[in-house]
């Protein structure tokens, strides 16, 4: 996860572990190609911008690892 370890926020990092271990490469291309989703944003208590960087950098680390 060498992606995902570099982010600095705890929570953006937290919630990018959570998509790395739970969601797959299809499943998190959707949801970088797609709007931000509100309800993890909500329950993470993300904004925007730290979910996208989540994402992404669950995307990168998963891609990466298979």
């Amino acid at each position: 996860m060498i992606m995902i370890d570099q982010l600095k926020d705890g929570q953006t990092k937290a919630f990018a572990k959570h998509c790395f271990e739970n969601s797959s490469v299809d499943q998190l291309r959707d949801a970088a190609e797609g709007p931000a989703d509100q309800a993890e944003m909500e329950h993470w208590e993300l904004t925007e911008g730290q979910w996208e960087e989540a994402v992404a950098a669950a995307l990168a680390d998963r891609e990466t690892a298979e």
